[in-house]
């Protein structure tokens, strides 16, 4: 009988002993807490300047570890105190050793997160550090250098995050005994069929990754690709975009990118021609071209070596032609060289009275049988 004094004596005893053991768990969780409170404080040791990004253990892993372990305890704890009160009450849910299992499985999954965030915070600090290694080795880079080296950065920074989470989430599941081959086999089919259905966009990456990597052209660089021409304004993984100086902005798959032409690699070579007229002394104004090239060398900061005359180089219908050359800097600038050589020969040609070349047209006049008679 329930009401037997008996029954109620062991009932009263077991409402005692569950009470005991809830006070028990509560006072524990709080202690533990405290002290995962305490060992994984935020704050930084005195005098501890290093740059967050720095360290391998980061304040963000911190907290993360910390309100992690200390929601683990607190319904963990519970949770043993519940199973612990229904032994008391003869319900048995769950076994010792299932119970001994199932916290085995529980560290090993808290061990495989933790470790796989250890791991991601080491590479991205070696990553980092490589990446500031080359910056400071190259002060004086330009903003297209710096811009290409933080996107390569991010780039292999999310790599890398992807692939260790991918480790880690295999290793739990084989925690749980699930068949990984099965999932990686039927991934592997469902990549091939994703693959065969989508192989230009993975053209398109690869083909960015390795512009990327290999330095072809960068953001700010003027280039002709397949025949669009213009200021490359972004590089993405997937397309890059041209602006062309009369402002269209063209939008060209990496995967179709076959040949490119940078104008923005080492020195250029500025070519103007200047006609002459044929009744003009040639010495004379190749004479003029060379001084003023003197000139200009000294004037003009982005002409990098002495401009040279190189002679008569074409004989055309109504003027002849001769060829100055000179190598300017910075990438880029070899136009606006042109254009200000232009600019002063034409002004020293006029100073020194040569005329500049102009179609001329020779008229043969025949007169008739009558006209030759009179």
């Amino acid at each position: 009988m329930w009401f037997a004094p008996e029954h109620l004596q062991n009932l009263l005893s077991n409402l005692i002993l569950s009470l005991l053991v809830l006070i028990t768990t509560y006072i524990l969780i709080r202690f533990l807490s405290y002290i995962i409170g305490r060992l994984l404080q935020n704050s930084k040791a005195e005098g501890d300047e290093q740059p967050a990004e720095k360290r391998i253990i980061t304040e963000g892993f911190i907290h993360s570890a910390r309100v992690l372990l200390q929601t683990l305890l607190l319904y963990g704890g519970y949770f043993i105190a519940a199973i612990i009160v229904l032994d008391i009450f003869d319900f048995r849910i769950i076994s010792a050793a299932q119970l001994k299992l199932f916290g085995i499985k529980a560290i090993q999954i808290i061990g495989v997160a933790a470790g796989a965030k250890l791991i991601i915070n080491l590479a991205q600090l070696i990553v980092r550090q490589f990446f500031d290694r080359h910056k400071q080795e190259h002060k004086g880079a330009i903003f297209i250098e710096i811009h290409r080296t933080e996107t390569l950065k991010n780039l292999l920074l999310s790599v890398i995050t992807y692939v260790v989470f991918f480790i880690a989430f295999i290793m739990i599941l084989q925690i749980f005994n699930v068949n990984t081959s099965a999932i990686l086999a039927s991934a592997g089919i469902l990549g091939l069929a994703v693959g065969f259905g989508a192989q230009n966009l993975v053209k398109d990456v690869i083909s960015g990754f390795f512009i990327l990597f290999e330095k072809q052209f960068d953001v700010g660089d003027y280039v002709v690709i397949d025949q669009v021409e213009g200021t490359v304004e972004e590089i993405g993984l997937r397309t890059c975009k041209i602006r062309h100086w009369t402002g269209q902005l063209s939008i060209i798959p990496n995967g179709e990118i076959t040949r490119v032409t940078n104008y923005n690699r080492g020195p250029m070579l500025a070519v103007v021609m200047v006609g002459i007229a044929y009744e003009e002394d040639i010495d004379q104004a190749i004479e003029v071209l060379r001084q003023e090239c003197e000139v200009a060398f000294e004037e003009v900061e982005a002409i990098v070596d002495m401009p040279q005359v190189q002679g008569v180089t074409e004989v055309d219908d109504a003027s002849v032609n001769i060829r100055v050359v000179a190598f300017s800097s910075p990438p880029g600038a070899y136009w606006s060289v042109e254009r200000e050589l232009r600019r002063r020969f034409k002004k020293a040609l006029d100073s020194a009275g040569i005329q500049a070349p102009y179609p001329r047209r020779v008229l043969y006049q025949r007169y008739g049988e009558n006209a030759k008679g009179e």
